[in-house]
């Protein structure tokens, strides 16, 4: 029954793929008027988180943030599809739905420190990141398949946890053999297993007020305490690697652009609060530029 799932769920979405991705986002543009108007999927979460966010703006001030906000959900599903398709570095790059503005700085950072842990958040889309060694068609990537590690959740169905996996990283040369998607459970044990190794640590880093966790440790965002996930900055602290956070903005549709904000050379030097608050600084602005490009939809403050 596994094998007949995920073969169901993997035909229609290696076929769809194969669209151009002027198609996908005319179907990303059904998908948010669907979610926002139709299914009105989790809009009180996001007028909530909007609002927490942003006290000083009216509701009718917000209303067209969250509008933007489904636009670019129904976006960032249909270039995560179309990503499915990229079997081959050449479409991706020729693409260029990401580029790098300043890969040298990554470079220096992951040459100087034992490795390197770089934090992101839901901002942009996050489900391109699996291609991240064959984005940077202008300058050498210091990262590759050989040394790039992406840390994922495990999702409850073993199906669409393979199907996610397999969509990833189908820009990989070697997709079948990449063992750099790591469960977060796992982390620890793999970078203590590879420590003698020079590796570069992709992590998503969000807020955690919404349900229990063993980490409790309370930073400012948007003007509030919030709670917040500890794992990356925690690794990077005990074997004494860079810290970076990767900021992802929209441009245009279609075309994305990261860039590497260092955080710290050495993290044994910082506390984990002053790695974490400074990581929250960064995604704040961000947020604050490009308030649409982060993802709403889950719950980002404590309810009151």
């Amino acid at each position: 029954m596994h094998k007949l799932g995920v073969f169901l769920l993997k035909v229609p979405l290696c076929l769809l793929g194969l669209l151009p991705l002027r198609v996908h986002y005319a179907l990303g543009r059904f998908v948010a008027w669907l979610a926002e108007d139709v299914v009105r999927y989790r809009r009180d979460v996001v007028m909530h988180n909007l609002t927490k966010a942003f006290p000083e703006k009216y509701v009718w001030d917000l209303k067209p943030i969250r509008k933007a906000f489904y636009q670019h959900f129904g976006e960032l599903i249909a270039e995560a599809v179309w990503f499915g398709g990229c079997r081959n570095p050449k479409r991706l790059r020729r693409a260029r739905l990401v580029e790098f503005e300043n890969p040298e700085q990554a470079a220096r950072l992951f040459e100087q420190a034992p490795s390197i842990v770089v934090m992101y958040s839901h901002c942009g889309n996050w489900e391109l990141y699996g291609g991240m060694p064959n984005y940077c068609a202008d300058f050498p990537s210091p990262f590759t398949e050989q040394n790039i590690c992406v840390v994922y959740r495990k999702l409850s169905s073993r199906a669409w946890d393979e199907v996610m996996r397999d969509n990833r990283f189908a820009p990989l040369d070697d997709r079948k053999h990449y063992a750099g998607y790591i469960e977060s459970q796992d982390l620890i044990r793999y970078a203590y297993t590879h420590r003698d190794e020079k590796k570069a640590y992709y992590v998503n880093t969000d807020q955690r007020p919404y349900f229990v966790s063993p980490a409790n440790l309370e930073v400012d965002f948007f003007g509030q305490r919030v709670q917040t996930m500890t794992g990356a900055a925690a690794l990077a602290r005990k074997f004494g690697m860079a810290v970076a956070y990767l900021s992802m903005r929209r441009e245009r549709r279609g075309h994305y652009v990261m860039r590497y904000e260092p955080i710290c050379e050495d993290a044994s030097t910082l506390s984990l609060e002053e790695i974490m608050q400074q990581y929250y600084r960064l995604l704040e602005a961000d947020i604050r530029q490009q308030p649409e490009n982060y993802l709403w939809t889950h719950q980002r403050f404590a309810k009151v």
